[in-house]
């Protein structure tokens, strides 16, 4: 009798196997192959749940996606936070987090000549604005404020993450840290009042 296996669990392990062949060696690493031999199972169970390496890679961007977004919910749930500590979460702070830039730069490259994955960029990108905008709209902002400055995060978060991953030994966490807390800093010289109830 066949082992049941739950699909959620398998189409996540498969995803995050997925993720550290990119991370170590590119989009070129992902292989019904490669991902079987890491797995220890058959090509076989894998293309039972996704029929084309696509569908692993599309798999695999919203795993590690949902993972980031998830590092970053949860400092936000606990309260005791900061912008700048929440924020630092989407920079390449740590092994996962450098990891997960390696594997969304290669996503980029690709998303350029396929508008599949493009739309699922530009749709991440659209959520991760409108989780800054709520975070600086809870820390005070207005919404008008957060809406402009949760663009130049982005912009921020993503030059210092590329700059981080090329050279670290220039970047260190605490240079990425300094950079993200002194933009932020710069743009809270000039008090934005709250809202009025």
């Amino acid at each position: 009798m066949p082992i049941a296996i739950d699909r959620a669990q398998r189409s996540a392990d498969v995803a995050r196997v997925a993720a550290q062949l990119i991370a170590q060696g590119g989009l070129e690493a992902v292989t019904f192959r490669n991902l079987a031999a890491a797995l220890g199972c058959s090509t076989t169970a894998i293309s039972h749940y996704f029929p084309t390496r696509n569908d692993v890679l599309v798999a695999t961007y919203t795993f590690i996606a949902d993972r980031a977004q998830a590092r970053r919910a949860q400092l936000q749930a606990e309260g005791t936070h900061g912008v700048a500590e929440v924020l630092q979460q989407i920079l390449p702070i740590g092994e996962d987090q450098s990891d997960d830039w390696k594997v969304w730069l290669c996503f980029w490259t690709s998303a350029l000549f396929d508008p599949a994955l493009a739309q699922i960029q530009q749709a991440r990108n659209e959520v991760t604005r409108g989780e800054i905008r709520q975070l600086l709209v809870a820390s005070g902002w207005t919404a008008a404020a957060a809406r402009e400055l949760s663009q130049l995060m982005m912009t921020t978060i993503y030059g210092i993450a590329i700059q981080a991953i090329f050279d670290p030994a220039q970047w260190t966490p605490a240079q990425q840290r300094k950079a993200l807390r002194k933009v932020l800093a710069m743009a809270e010289i000039q008090p934005v009042p709250k809202q009025k109830p």
